[in-house]
């Protein structure tokens, strides 16, 4: 008590009512990319209004920028906390139904979406009424940006946390579907804005979660099949979803869902949301603003690239150069307007209809253009640690996509090799993929098999170096601790038929595992009966020649036959 009567009076928070008691929301973390496309908006003396809880770095930004920002935050507790780190800004306590909006702003920022607008202090305004209010927020020639949660986006449909609700107060939001004029789709999301007097410039598909987007598909790349951006789409979406979704329980795997749905044209149908830049018309005329069709970001916020017809162009690189374990991050794909077809893919495809010549004809090309990478044996760059998933097969030959680490010191090319393939072969069983070869006894085995069709034998000293580069590069993408080294060393040793995914273990994953398990447990009791079988009918045929043997001993016949035998034996020796 003395301490909260001796600190200082906040003069920049206002509550207007409506404000939540005894409540936090989560603000989330860093994010670059919504960061760099917010703060393009901003600028000097533009008014700013940020609704909802936002990570704390956007707002520091805008008002780094020069921005007169004013942030609305329903929990109070979040609001005396936000006005005390940020003394230059302007903090509303309440519900956003009660703010005075006949200002407007020149910007108005909603990438957290509409759920958490409402207090449970007060009236719950509908999804379109909030959309209405946001929209007549903005002033004429100010803009709305806007981050609309996808209820058929794949991370809604794959999610399995029971009690998540209850269990987590941060977590209430009103019921899911089914709040009044809650647009459910991309184009009923813009054309409810339209309706609100806005005009739409661009809205992005945003992959993997609203709260967290790592990467932004749109304008003329969203849906269009045809795009030489599809295998490096694949590839980017692909990590996103694995570092988004790792070790975290899931329906099913969601990168099978989107990569299906990438390939379909219909990856803005499962979306984890739509990012929207609207504005609103007035009697300046509106500079035309050229939006990059494609934004990809990191799931950690860390930096933030797009994609031009010269090649990939860094918007926010990293905080500076990160090193670790040996390994070297890099910021941007190789070569990303590539076309042609996924190396990873392309096998799996070959596996599954047992084209083992086609197979060896690809994996001797991917062997051969290591061999060209190569300096004594040697292979440094972004190839020595690309997967197979970032490989693309292009009429110019393979090429690397999205390869997001590199060593500091070249590494083998053998090793390169069997890690690659040894990897790919850690998939084939762990996804329960159909293969040629059902009968092998682990990952080892068939990745033996594997590097024997590129010409090559695989050692053990090879593939135990293989995966203690695989476990540095796990290690230095997730930040992993040493005791979570070595279990996750363990851990890819010892795969074999049967053991569920090591990254992202959906329950549709985990129940195959457990049927290959069940088969194999089946498999070996009908082995064991079957060897018992066997093993009976042997032991009943030899005592029965046993006895036909001791019956023949005791009759003089047979006594005769033995001693003829024996003399046999004395007079040859």
């Amino acid at each position: 008590m003395a301490a909260a009567l001796a600190a200082p009076p906040l003069t920049n928070l206002t509550r207007f009512g409506g404000e939540m008691f005894n409540w936090s929301d989560t603000r989330g973390r860093r994010n670059a990319l919504l960061t760099h496309l917010i703060v393009e908006l901003g600028g000097p003396g533009r008014t700013v209004l940020v609704a909802g809880p936002h990570p704390d770095e956007v707002v520091a930004a805008l008002a780094a920028g020069g921005a007169e920002v004013t942030w609305l935050l329903r929990s109070l507790a979040d609001a005396e906390q936000a006005a005390r780190t940020h003394p230059t800004i302007s903090v509303l306590a309440g519900a956003f139904g009660k703010v005075d909006l006949t200002t407007g702003f020149d910007l108005v920022v909603a990438a957290d979406g509409i759920q958490r607008l409402n207090s449970a202090e007060g009236d719950q305004l509908s999804a379109g009424e909030l959309l209405d209010r946001l929209a007549q927020a903005v002033r004429p020639d100010g803009a709305l940006v806007l981050m609309h949660d996808n209820q058929l986006g794949a991370h809604h449909t794959v999610r399995l946390e029971p009690g998540r609700r209850q269990r987590d107060d941060a977590a209430w939001y009103p019921s899911d579907g089914q709040v009044a004029d809650n647009p459910a789709a991309r184009e009923q999301l813009t054309a409810r804005l339209t309706e609100a007097g806005l005009v739409v410039d661009v809205a992005y598909a945003a992959f993997p979660e609203p709260a967290t987007p790592a990467v932004l598909i749109g304008g003329d790349a969203l849906g269009d099949v045809a795009s030489p951006l599809r295998p490096w789409l694949q590839s980017v979406l692909e990590q996103a979803y694995t570092t988004a979704f790792r070790n975290r329980p899931v329906l099913s795997d969601p990168r099978r869902l989107v990569g299906r749905a990438l390939r379909a044209g219909a990856e803005d149908t499962v979306a984890g949301g739509w990012l929207v830049i609207a504005r609103a018309p007035g009697d300046v005329p509106a500079a035309r603003t050229t939006w990059h069709d494609v934004l990809v970001g990191d799931v950690h916020g860390a930096f933030t690239y797009t994609v031009t017809a010269d090649g990939p162009k860094v918007l926010v690189p990293h905080d500076g150069p990160m090193e670790r374990e040996g390994l070297r991050r890099l910021d941007v794909p190789v070569a990303p307007h590539t076309g042609g077809y996924l190396l990873e893919q392309r096998l799996l495809e070959l596996c599954a209809a047992a084209d083992v010549r086609r197979l060896r004809q690809e994996i001797a090309q991917y062997e051969s253009w290591l061999a060209t990478h190569a300096r004594d044996g040697l292979v440094d760059g972004p190839v020595a640690l690309a997967d197979l998933s970032g490989v693309a097969i292009t009429p110019a030959g393979p090429t690397v996509l999205a390869a997001r680490w590199e060593p500091v010191e070249a590494v083998p090319v053998e090793i390169v090799l069997v890690r690659a393939l040894w990897q790919f072969a850690v998939r084939l069983i762990t996804w329960g993929r159909p293969h040629p070869w059902p009968v092998t006894a682990s990952a080892a085995d068939l990745a033996a098999i594997l590097v024997g069709m590129a010409g090559r034998s695989l050692a053990d000293e090879e593939l135990r170096a293989a995966i203690d580069l695989q476990v540095v590069l796990d290690g230095a993408e997730f930040g992993l601790t040493q005791g979570e080294r070595q279990a996750h060393k363990l851990a890819l040793l010892a795969v074999q038929p049967g053991t569920a995914p090591l990254d992202v273990a959906g329950y549709e994953e985990l129940t195959e595992a457990l049927w290959r398990q069940r088969y194999q447990a089946s498999h070996l009791l009908a082995m064991m009966e079957w060897t018992e079988q066997i093993i009976r009918s042997r032991d009943s045929a030899l005592s029965k020649m046993d006895f036909e043997l001791q019956l023949l001993r005791r009759s003089w016949s047979g006594r005769g036959l033995m001693l003829a035998k024996k003399a046999y034996k004395k007079v040859r020796k």
